[in-house]
């Protein structure tokens, strides 16, 4: 090609002409090449929306302010940001999918899986109508707020705990009630454990033998009914199986609810009496020991609980005595875990231990005794004169 400044033929490609110098070929200008996108359109809560195709799917963008959306719908449409059409399906369903998928899980407790359904049913349920896009902060606060009114901070959150596993759905910043339980069960006195003990020999049969279990073996609820005559040895018991209900408030059979749990518990000679007193009495015609139904123990140990003028305790309750009178007596956390089937000394401490009103008035007196030796040690020394 010619120089169009001094004519003179130069190589197709140069830039620059080797003879005068000047620029032989003037750059082009780049026109940048600009995303389209549909206009949106204002909302009335003045949101401004609109939709784009990305693969050959309709995306919609909705923001804050107009500048806002053409910056995400351009994003998107360049494939900077990843665009999603929004997630359609009901909270509800995905839950009750991920409850069905756990059932055929033979590893998970019909109890645990009881539990599920009556969250299913009865907790957050603003939530579960809601489609997956739905599912914000806003939405998930409010509704746990209006729960706290009929259900404990425990429930509240263990329901929305099932959610967030069923959909797989994260949300920082929330505010979420206590786990605590609204109301501890009571700490007898020595007095009153008396009177309870009392009064259960008095009403008798498997409510007594299952207040004894509780509060002195520290058997939980589901070993107790789990219990099997095959279980009662001469000296001792064996804790190998366990009952609880299912979703259709059937008692049925599990394994223990840790490998803890397994345990051979001393049994004293007052309890195996009782034991094998029921023994006698219903000729041993079912495999396990109790056969009256929880709500019938339940109704009994209120009606034992009456006569001796306590609280209510319930069977986990005296579970929670049993922990407390361990503690009273010293008894080494290693042998207390092992006894109550406690997987670790920490949970038993947190959750069962309380303080008896005995043990604070033994170890106050050996406290003042302390400082009391003390002050005499210091008069006896001649260090100080004795107070007149």
């Amino acid at each position: 090609m010619k120089c169009k400044y001094c004519s003179r033929e130069i190589p197709e490609e140069s830039l620059f002409c080797m003879y005068c110098g000047e620029r032989a070929v003037r750059k082009k200008r780049e026109k940048k090449k600009e995303i389209r996108v549909p206009k949106p359109r204002k909302l009335p809560s003045g949101s401004w929306f609109g939709q784009i195709m990305v693969n050959g799917e309709r995306i919609p963008i909705t923001e804050e302010s107009e500048a806002k959306y053409y910056a995400a719908a351009r994003a998107a449409k360049a494939g900077l940001i990843e665009a999603h059409k929004p997630d359609n399906r009901v909270v509800g369903d995905l839950v009750k999918k991920y409850i069905e998928d756990r059932e055929k899980d033979p590893e998970i407790s019909p109890a645990t899986i009881d539990g599920y359904w009556r969250k299913y049913n009865n907790n957050l349920q603003s939530l579960m109508k809601l489609r997956l896009k739905d599912l914000d902060r806003a939405a998930v606060q409010e509704a746990i707020n209006a729960e706290k009114q009929k259900y404990a901070g425990k429930t509240i959150c263990s329901a929305w705990g099932l959610i967030k596993s069923a959909t797989g759905v994260k949300i920082d910043g929330l505010v979420l009630p206590s786990k605590k339980p609204k109301k501890k069960p009571p700490v007898y006195k020595t007095e009153d454990i008396k009177k309870l003990i009392l009064a259960f020999a008095d009403y008798g049969g498997q409510v007594e033998c299952a207040g004894l279990l509780a509060m002195w073996l520290s058997l939980r609820r589901s070993e107790i009914m789990g219990l099997k005559w095959a279980d009662v040895d001469e000296d001792c018991l064996h804790i190998r199986t366990a009952r609880v209900y299912d979703k259709k408030h059937k008692l049925v059979e599990k394994g223990t609810k840790t490998d803890l749990s397994a345990r051979t518990i001393p049994c004293d000679s007052y309890i195996l009496q009782k034991l094998n007193a029921l023994r006698r009495e219903s000729g041993a015609d079912s495999d396990y020991v109790f056969t009256e139904s929880t709500s019938g123990i339940w109704k009994g140990v209120d009606t034992v609980c009456k006569r001796a003028g306590v609280e209510h305790g319930y069977l986990h309750g005296f579970r929670h005595t049993n922990a407390s009178v361990m503690e009273y007596l010293g008894v080494p956390a290693k042998y207390a875990n092992k006894r109550g089937g406690w997987a670790s000394d920490h949970i038993r401490q947190r959750t069962y231990t309380d303080a008896m009103a005995e043990g604070d008035i033994e170890y106050a007196e050996k406290i003042d005794g302390f400082f009391n030796g003390l002050i005499t040690n210091g008069i006896t020394n001649g260090t100080q004169e004795a107070p007149k």
